[in-house]
């Protein structure tokens, strides 16, 4: 299964927009987003589309995100998420919360955690748990989303034009 990965859009429409069409070319099965939408108007880009959602540190009008979300129908809309994709174990949060964040990895209990706010791409393994931050789409020299193949276990960087 294929999952884009982004977060941290801070409302650049334009970029979420050149960043769905990155999505769509490769033919991901899901999107993920791991906070800061900042808010509920970037939602409408997602619309139609399979996609998760977790609020980040400057989604500060959750209450309207999740409203919105629900009329789109959008889930997962909440600090932290886990699922299972394609049969993997997978937590999905913003990344502020650095003590969660230890203990989640500490726990073996993922097979991947999904996290954002840094604005810097990471793949690495820790405990046999992948960690991949997208990195940013927003105010970035390097505006970057990911795509993880859960049946490769290959995670993609793939770098946003500016212009």
């Amino acid at each position: 299964m294929k999952i884009g990965i982004i977060s941290d859009t801070h409302n650049d429409v334009e970029m979420v927009k050149k960043a769905i069409e990155e999505f769509k070319s490769r033919s991901v099965d899901l999107i993920i987003h791991a906070g800061d939408l900042t808010s509920p108007k970037i939602l409408e880009l997602f619309k139609g589309l399979p996609a998760r959602f977790v609020l980040g540190n400057c989604d500060l009008d959750a209450e309207a995100i999740n409203a919105r979300a629900e009329e789109l129908g959008l889930g997962c809309v909440d600090t932290r998420c886990e699922l299972t994709i394609g049969g993997k174990k997978v937590l999905v949060f913003h990344g502020n919360d650095i003590p969660f964040f230890r203990e989640a990895v500490g726990s073996g209990k993922f097979d991947y955690i999904i996290k954002g706010h840094t604005h810097t791409f990471e793949n690495y393994v820790s405990h046999k748990t992948r960690i991949i931050n997208p990195g940013s789409v927003y105010r970035e020299d390097e505006r970057t989303i990911s795509v993880l193949d859960t049946d490769t276990d290959r995670v993609e960087k793939i770098k946003i034009d500016i212009e």
